[in-house]
Formats: structure tokens, sequence, C-alpha cells
């Protein structure tokens, strides 16, 4: 190009030369025109270097350095021109074989290539730079899914789709080639399907996370690059066979190899090339933002041995074998294929030979195909209808098969409440009931559900339980039902058609201790109509038994209450028994002394003095009213009857337990001591129970205490509780009968029944409350709580609701 530009300007001399030997004014007119065109020309006189650069990476960036290349060339290196010219592989080529350009930027393999035919010199290679530091080295790399963990090793590549830009690509398939060979693996015999883009490297990572191929071969830094511009989502592609190389930072799967390179050409002057390396490699380094940066400047030329060694090992230019073309060879390399068209000429032969035979049976054959298809019509219309009527079928099977699953489906979620409300420990077996009664309602998409109890006696009366929803006549429904009874004994489910329930309602007989007991109802307006499935059929058997088991256990709870209620009045009469001697002598003294005054009185009547006559009968009268009192508390002590529940005055009950047991206390020569608070404690609860606690408590205390003992009765009023502590001065519970004082028949008494603290237990915890027993440093202390008033008062209405 500098020899084209020199001739250019010599013939401009010599057309001006010319101009000399013209006439005068034609001399001075041409050589003022020409004075005008030379003037130009040598304002632009600087020589044209043109570098040629393969267009395999011709991105934005690309140009851009490219572009800043040639303007610090020109910048640099007075009176040139440098123009960079993107070229495609055969173009590039082609400039070099006929000494079009000046210099050429290409890849390694080509510039191998090269140095063999042309005579060219690498005189600069590309630097990149990766968060520091500078490469001028790069590999390849093979990537999958992240996900893939099937894929780690070159040996686990085979059987797989592979994915490259192009077989000719050495920055890419070439280097994993090379890998792959040395692990034994040929990509064209082991791959699943080997596919080549021709397009872009980063169309090859989204086509691996689209899973349009399996592996894909990429150069090494691609992958940085993106996620340093936020291209590619984190943690989505792995690299297989990473490989460590020294201090080289970006992923590769194979060894390094020579960046790109300026290559000097055999007719290029070798003094501007080396003025051109010079400012090449003194070219400010690119300060662009991010952690990858492929076009951070140049540097010196590197060795290409390695590049040498690739291209050797896979045969490719300049080292691809020679190739002699003879019948051996041809047959060696493509023997299939000769056997292949030999026997499709013989074949072709053979088949000319019968084309006459067929011609003439083609007018025969065409008859008979004429009546084929007319019976293929008809196997074809047959054979429609019968498609017809299995996709009806089917349809009618898909339809099936969604009922089943829509009652699967509402079936768990059914089964899914019945073991929430099983469970549920805060509520009572009322409300369990209703809200099993209202899930069956609803799965069952009835009107209304109704639970009665079938009658005991001869009169065929049926009695409601629980209720969910509601129907216009509830009484001629019962009424229907009554004239039923004697079909309820069996467990199946019975529906009626009779006046006034036709096609109205379903029952099924609920079971306790093996005998019918209630009865479940259902009413619907549809119900006519209205088929169970066999998981319906055992969703409502298992809420039925739920509901006789309940029944069951309220029936024990009952029995439980009753026998409780007969055993405190035992245990009452046998406290009785035992203070009979002290209420003997309690009862005898205000008898006495009622007598003693009758008689006196009785004497006075003959002093004729009425006001000592009226004071005897007013004290005779005072101590019947006291042996009254004393017998009406025994009696009230001992009678028994349901529990009840009602606010009274805890000081009030404590001074007549006190009171009943002075005598006793007497007798042990133990004193009571009666609780310091002042003032009156109102609890919630059944007066004559605690008092029965109470009566228990003190007595066992004193029988406890030695003489001159003392036994302390305290109240201490808490935020919703009244706690009582009952204490002794006794030698305290051996350790090793502290867990067992309130079993059942478990005394340390010789004579005694070892019911009373069991009893009290019992009793207190029915008055939601816990009784304690510890031993103190002077004796045993027993401890339990009573609901204050305004406490007792809620937890009595929430006691009523559940019951």
């Amino acid at each position: 190009m500098l020899k084209k530009a020199n001739t250019t300007t010599l013939n401009h001399f010599k057309k001006a030369n010319l101009l000399l030997h013209s006439p005068f004014p034609l001399r001075i007119s041409i050589g003022l025109l020409a004075i005008t065109l030379l003037m130009p020309l040598s304002a632009v006189r600087a020589d044209i270097v043109d570098i040629g650069v393969l267009n395999l990476r011709n991105t934005e960036a690309d140009k851009a350095f490219w572009a800043k290349t040639a303007q610090w060339l020109s910048k640099e290196i007075p009176n040139h021109q440098f123009v960079i010219k993107s070229m495609g592989p055969e173009c590039l080529t082609h400039a070099i074989n006929k000494q079009q350009l000046d210099f050429a930027i290409t890849n390694p393999s080509q510039i191998v290539a090269l140095e063999k035919t042309d005579d060219v010199h690498p005189i600069a290679t590309l630097q990149t730079r990766y968060e520091t530091r500078p490469y001028s080295h790069f590999g390849a790399a093979l990537i999958t899914r992240a996900d893939r963990s099937d894929l780690k090793r070159l040996s686990d590549l085979k059987g797989q789709s592979v994915m490259a830009v192009s077989p000719s690509e050495f920055g890419g398939y070439q280097m994993i080639w090379r890998e792959l060979q040395l692990a034994g693996i040929a990509p064209k015999k082991d791959f699943f399907n080997l596919l080549f883009t021709n397009g872009s490297q980063e169309a090859i990572i989204r086509a691996i996370i689209n899973e349009e191929a399996d592996i894909g071969i990429i150069r090494s830094g691609l992958i940085e690059s993106l996620l340093d511009q936020n291209q590619l989502p984190a943690n989505q592609i792995k690299v297989i066979h990473p490989q460590h190389t020294g201090p080289y930072p970006l992923l590769h799967s194979s060894i390094l190899y020579p960046e790109w390179s300026m290559i000097r050409l055999a007719h290029t002057d070798i003094a501007l090339a080396r003025q051109v390396s010079r400012t090449l490699q003194a070219m400010p380094k690119s300060t662009a933002p991010g952690t990858y940066n492929p076009h951070y400047g140049w540097t010196r030329a590197e060795d290409f041995t390695t590049v040498h060694g690739l291209l050797r090992a896979l045969k490719l230019p300049p080292y691809e074998p020679s190739k002699q073309i003879s019948l051996k060879a041809i047959l060696q390399e493509h023997g299939l294929a000769v056997g292949l068209i030999v026997v499709l000429i013989l074949m072709l032969s053979a088949f000319s030979a019968r084309m006459s035979r067929i011609n003439r049976k083609l007018a025969v054959s065409q008859s008979e195909l004429a009546k084929h298809r007319d019976n293929l019509e008809k196997e074809v219309a047959d054979r429609t209808v019968e498609l017809s009527q299995v996709n009806q079928a089917l349809e009618q099977d898909i339809e099936a098969r969604e009922k089943v699953e829509d009652t699967l489906r509402r079936s768990r979620a059914a089964l899914q409440g019945v073991y929430e409300i099983s469970v549920d420990t805060r509520l009572p077996q009322s409300e369990k009931l209703l809200r099993l009664i209202q899930l069956a309602r609803r799965h069952f998409r009835m009107d209304a559900a109704f639970l009665y109890k079938l009658p005991d006696g001869p009169h065929p009366a049926l009695s409601l339980c629980v209720s969910d929803g509601d129907i216009p006549e509830e009484s001629k429904l019962k009424q229907c039902l009554e004239s039923h009874l004697p079909e309820f004994k069996s467990q199946a489910i019975l529906q009626f058609s009779d006046t006034p329930c036709a096609g109205q309602v379903i029952t099924f007989t609920v079971q306790v201790n093996g005998q019918p007991h209630c009865v479940l109802v259902f009413v619907g307006q549809n119900i006519a109509q209205w088929q169970l499935a066999e998981v319906d059929e055992e969703l409502l058997r298992l809420i039925t038994q739920w509901i006789g088991s309940s029944i069951e256990r309220q029936d024990i709870e009952t029995e439980h209450d009753k026998y409780r209620t007969q055993l405190g009045k035992v245990t009452r009469l046998f406290t009785v028994g035992e203070m009979a001697s002290g209420l003997a002598h309690e009862i005898n003294q205000p008898l006495t002394a009622a007598t003693n005054y009758i008689s006196g009185s009785l004497r006075r009547l003959d002093d004729s003095q009425p006001s000592h006559l009226k004071t005897g009968l007013t004290r005779s009268l005072e101590s019947l009213d006291r042996a009254t009192n004393i017998i009406r508390r025994l009696r009230e002590f001992v009678q028994t009857g349901a529990r009840r529940q009602e606010a009274f005055q805890l000081n009030a009950t404590l001074k007549r337990v006190l009171s009943l047991l002075d005598s006793e206390a007497k007798q042990h020569t133990v004193t009571l001591i009666p609780p310091s608070l002042q003032g009156d404690v109102c609890v919630v609860g059944d007066p004559v129970q605690i008092e029965q606690v109470l009566l228990n408590l003190i007595r066992n205390a004193i029988d406890a205490c030695e003489e001159n003992g003392c036994v302390s009765v305290d109240i201490h009023p808490q935020t919703d509780t009244a706690r009582i502590l009952v204490s002794d001065t006794g030698p305290g519970i051996p350790e090793k009968d502290l867990p067992h004082v309130f079993d059942a028949f478990h005394s340390s008494k010789s004579d005694g029944m070892g019911l009373g603290l069991a009893i009290c237990r019992s009793i207190v915890e029915a008055h939601y409350g816990q009784l304690h027993v510890c031993n103190t440093h002077e004796g045993a202390q027993f401890m339990f709580e009573l609901p204050l008033c305004e406490a007792g008062k809620a937890r009595k209405n929430t006691s009523e609701e559940n019951a």
C-alpha cells in the first residue's frame, strides 16, 4: 500500500512537468490549476498502513478497541495513517496472499498456519485484565447447568449433546478437542450430538440455561464478563474438568494458549514493524470499570510452541497429512460407500429388468387397488364409529375418575377436620360432638343434621340431643323416625320414602356398649338421588363410632362422679364415727346445762320469782339450740348430693370446722391456730365438700402432732385464687411415703382406711385446683387453692357452657 501511494504522487509530478512546455497563457492557467490541485494533496501526504483483523471477535467493544489501537498508532508514528479492517477468515487470507495488508490481527491457529506459508512474525500480543492483574493467555471452558450433578469429569461427556461455535474455532472447540483426545474421547463418535451455531458464544450459554444442549464450549473469560455485566444469573453455570494453571484466575478446562496477536507480513518494512511493536506495548492500558476487561492493552509477542503442539496433535493446518489419491486409498477410506454404490447399480439393473413385467401387472393392480380402496373406506368408516364409541367411553371414565378424585379430596379434608376436633383438648365433649355433626352435614351437603336418643322404655319417644341446621317441621320428622324405631337396631344406612319424609331422610344408628343408643339423621332437599361412596360410608361410620365412644366416656365419668360422691359419704360417716366420743361430750355439756337450768327453774316456781325463772329458761333454750346446731352441722356434713357451685365465705366455713374439732384437739392437747387474715374471703365451690377437705386435713394434722403440738391454718389471697395452708408440728411424712400419700387405700395409721386424702385430692381437682404436700422444718404442710368469686364465676360459666 505504501508503494501505491508513492506511484500516485509521481504521476502528479509528471503531469505538472508537461505544463512547462505549453504556451505561456495556457501554462499560466494550467499552472494555477495544478497548484490548486496539489495544495490539498500535500496536506494529506501521510502513508496509509492497512491492518486486517479477523472478524470472529467483532463486538462493539472489539470495534472500539481496534479503533483505539489505530488512533494510537496514527498519533504516535508520524506520517502514517493506520486503518484497521474487519475481515472474514477467507478474505483475510486472500488479502495477505495478495499483499493488500501491511499487518494482521488474528488468532493463534491462523498465525501458526501463516508462519508456515507466508513467513509472518508476531510483534505484539493482546492483553486482558481480571481484577488487578493482566494476562496474555487464554483457554477454553466446558460448561453445563449448575444442577447437572452427573457431569463432573471428561468421561461423563460421553452420550451428551455438545454445542460449540465452529469446528475451526481455536478459542473453543479446538482447545477442548485436544483435551478430549488426551482423555481418549472422540467427539464425533462418543457424543450423542455435536452442534455448531456459527454465531456468538453468548448464544451457547443461553442454550445451556434453556436446556437446548447438555454441554457448551466457550473461551475463558466469557463467564466472568457476563457476570460482571449482570447478564448471567449467578450459580446457574458450572465448569466441567476445571483446571488450575498458576495464578490464572479465569475458569477454564484446557491448558492456556497465547492470546490474539498482531503479525508483520513478509513484505512489510521491518523498521516500521519494530516501531509499531514498541508503540503498541507503550499504548496506555484500559481503565474501563468492572472486574474483567478483555481489551486491557498490548504486550510483547508470546511464544506459540503450545499452539504448534495442539495443531500437530489434531492434524490441523499446517500439519494436516498429505493424501495421495489411489483406488486402494479410496477403497480403504470410502469402502462402504463404494460398496453401496455398486449394490445400488446392481439393484437399478434388476429394477429396470422388472419394470416391464410390473407395467403389465399394473392394470390388474389398479383394478384391485380400486376394490381395496372401497374396502378401506368402509373399514375407515367402521373404525371411526368404533373410535367415537371408545372416546365416549373414555370421557365417561374421565368424568367418573374426576368424581372419585373430588370425593377423595373432600373426604381427606373431612378426616383432617375430624382429627383436629378430636385432639383439641380445649374443647369439651359436647362442643366436639356438635362440631363433628356440623362437619358431617357440610361434607355430605345436607340441609340439617340431628342426633336423637333412642327410647329406653316401652314408650317410643325420641329425645333430641344435638341439632345443626333447620328444617320447617322438625316435629313431623320426629314422628316419622319414631314409626321406624325397630329398623334402627341394625347398623345399615337407611333412607325413608314414606310420608312425610319421602326421599328426604338418611339415618345411621350409633352403638354404645354394643347396643343401639342414638340415631344420626341427615335431612336434605335432593337426598332422593343421594348415594354414598365407599369412602363416605367409612367416614360416616368413623363419626358415629366417635359419637358412641364419647357417650361411653361421659357415662364412665358420670359413674365416677357417683362413686366419688358415695365414697365421700362413707369417709364422712367414718369420720363421724371417729368423732363420736368428742361429739358426745360436746353435746352432753349443753344438754346437762339445759337440764340443770330447767330443774332450777322448777324449784324457783315455788319461790314465785319470775325473773330467775325467765333467766333459767332462756339459758336452757340456748343450751338446747347449741346442741341442735351441733347435730345439724353433723347432719350437713354426713349428707350427700350433687356437687354445687356457689359463692361462700371461706372464713366462716373454716370457723365451723375448727369449732367442730375443738374438743378433739383438746383431747390430744393440740392447739388450733386460726388464720391471721382479718376480713372475709369469698370463694366459689361446694361448701360441704370444701368443709370435708378442711376437716380431713386438720384432723390428720391433729393426729400427727404430739402432746402440746400446734396445728395452724392460713389463708393467702392471690390474684385469682385463695391459697389455704394446713401446717402441723408433727414429725412430718417419711420421704418414701410422700409420692403415695394421695393413693387410695394407702394409710400410715393402723386403723385408717387410706381414703381420706385420696378423696380430698379428688374434691380439690374437681374445683380446678391441685392438692400439694411437703415437709417443713416443723412438720408437714398441705396446700390447695380455690377460685375467688370473680374468677370462680368465670370458670363456673365456662363449665356450664361446656356442659
